[in-house]
């Protein structure tokens, strides 16, 4: 029985290091004012940086 509870404590470390590292640049775009968006960026907006592990970019006003 400890070594399931091991086993689980092992996976949660695993799988919560692994999300950190896919929304991190994310969470940077959102805390800078940006806005994620996976076709062109809107009107006054500039494209700086990315999204969802690179696979969108990030909207940020040109102000």
């Amino acid at each position: 029985m400890r070594i399931l509870h091991l086993l689980l404590a092992l996976l949660f470390l695993v799988f919560h290091g692994a999300t950190e590292h896919i929304l991190s640049d994310t969470v940077m775009c959102r805390n800078t004012q940006g806005k994620c968006s996976f076709a062109i960026c809107p009107f006054f907006t500039n494209a700086n940086g990315t999204c969802y592990n690179g696979k969108a970019k990030c909207c940020r006003p040109y102000l």
